[in-house]
């Protein structure tokens, strides 16, 4: 399993939306990400779109080499 080597959240109070951005290791196997978020009311993590979670994996922009 490949895990996130740095993750980064803000909250935008203007629009009320949480962003989140993270870096991994690229595999060219990776075809998206799933993205879980918790529910205080149900107690337990969740799919963030409310079905399997899923985010495309995006091309590769800039390099930090």
């Amino acid at each position: 399993m490949n895990y996130p080597l740095g993750v980064f959240q803000y909250y935008d109070k203007d629009s009320d939306k949480t962003h989140l951005q993270w870096s991994c290791v690229d595999d060219p196997s990776f075809t998206h990400f799933e993205i879980e978020v918790y529910d205080d009311n149900l107690r337990m993590w969740v799919k963030a779109d409310g079905r399997n979670g899923g985010i495309e994996k995006q091309p590769r922009i800039g390099s930090n080499y």
